[in-house]
């Protein structure tokens, strides 16, 4: 029984902003990482393998400590593991260590994967089922407003001295400090789930073809929109190429994580009315002839359209994220864990990009995204060729 959904859900909306700045700084902070400690292309692409490596050790013990423990204290556990993170990545900036702000970034991230975890069906318990996408859709969108605003917030503290981005890792200490306390002193629903094995159930999940189909499809989805969205503030930032300032260049990121919020709003509105298949193969096109563009056109019109890969990348997520749960019900929360444990992709394809950056440079760099996009692209047909059984 829900004692009052309303406070609930303004709290865990807070907590899906906090994730979603959380996200969108991590990505936009590559180039400050890379300058101040004189990184490689391939080393600095270390903090996405840091960020997106953590889901694998936290997803599924997440799992086991909301069934026994329930969804407050997973979530509770979940805003320590952020908030402890970004200290540790406070110190170590003014200690000049990189590899302990790679050690902070990595327990950032699992509470992040945490509240992935926890916080999408939290909300969708949170009251009657006939509203639970409408809830999710706009937690979803408030998710997105926090990583559009993560880094207007980040180019105001380049803009100042080196030593005031340690400070803002501070406040974002502060910041999941007061959600924790809010989450532990006011008293919302909490949920538990019959606990079940999830790796028999990974087991039998492998039977089915949406389930392989959909956990390929979001592991290079999240690492083309997490590559793009770093690379493309480099793009914008090359003397060569955009030319801005590194301040300049990190508040123009807000336009591709914008796209991201007004795509998904969107598609919230005019879901009932759209063929998702056919949109996510507009969509994944679209993807594929702007990062071209980039290749081609190597200036500042190239940075814009990389930016709007964001509106672009919108749709995607949600769209393969409900194929591959539907008819699955059953396995709900291992097939949850399993998407979210494969946004590792976030980690694998930017550092094979920045790999391929030292190699031949920024602007060619760029077809490693072309690739992930055709396949999504490959991957739309294949959802759209099998509208009626997408299961083996």
């Amino acid at each position: 029984m829900v004692q009052n959904p309303r406070r609930a859900f303004i709290m865990l909306s807070a907590v899906f902003f906090y994730w979603g700045v959380l996200t969108a700084i991590n990505s936009a902070t590559i180039p400050f990482f890379r300058q101040v400690f004189s990184l490689s292309w391939r080393d600095s692409m270390l903090v996405n393998v840091a960020f997106y490596l953590a889901p694998f050790v936290i997803c599924l013990p997440c799992s086991g400590w909301m069934a026994r423990l329930g969804y407050r204290s997973a979530l509770l556990l979940a805003l320590i593991l952020a908030a402890s993170g970004s200290v540790v990545i406070a110190v170590s900036l003014w200690l000049a260590s990189f590899a302990g702000c790679l050690v902070g970034i990595f327990i950032v991230a699992m509470g992040v994967a945490a509240m992935q975890v926890v916080a999408n069906p939290y909300v969708n318990r949170l009251g009657e089922a006939q509203s639970a996408a409408g809830r999710l859709s706009l937690a979803s969108s408030i998710n997105s407003l926090g990583a559009a605003l993560a880094p207007v917030v980040l180019a105001v503290v380049l803009a100042g001295s080196v030593i005031s981005v340690p400070g803002m890792y501070l406040g974002l200490m502060l910041v999941g400090g007061i959600l924790l306390v809010a989450l532990y002193r006011f008293s919302i629903a909490d949920f538990r789930d019959a606990h079940e094995n999830i790796f028999s159930a990974i087991r039998a999940l492998r039977r089915y073809a949406q389930f392989r189909t959909g956990v390929s499809g979001i592991l290079v989805y999240v690492g083309v929109e997490v590559s793009m969205g770093t690379t493309a503030l480099s793009y914008l930032h090359d003397p060569s190429l955009g030319g801005f300032s590194l301040a300049q260049a990190t508040s123009f990121i807000a336009l591709y994580w914008g796209g991201a919020l007004a795509g998904r709003f969107l598609y919230g509105l005019l879901a009932h009315c759209c063929r998702p298949q056919l949109l996510f193969c507009l969509c994944s096109s679209g993807a594929v002839l702007l990062t071209v563009a980039a290749i081609v056109f190597a200036n500042r019109f190239g940075g814009y359209c990389l930016l709007a890969t964001g509106l672009m990348n919108s749709v995607m997520y949600p769209i393969i994220f409900s194929r591959t749960l539907s008819g699955l019900d059953r396995y709900a929360a291992s097939i949850s864990a399993c998407l979210i444990m494969a946004g590792i992709g976030g980690g694998v394809l930017p550092f094979i990009q920045g790999m391929v950056i030292d190699a031949i440079g920024l602007r060619l760099s760029f077809w490693v995204p072309v690739i992930g996009y055709l396949f999504l692209l490959l991957n739309g047909f294949k959802l759209y060729a099998r509208t009626e059984v997408f299961c083996e």
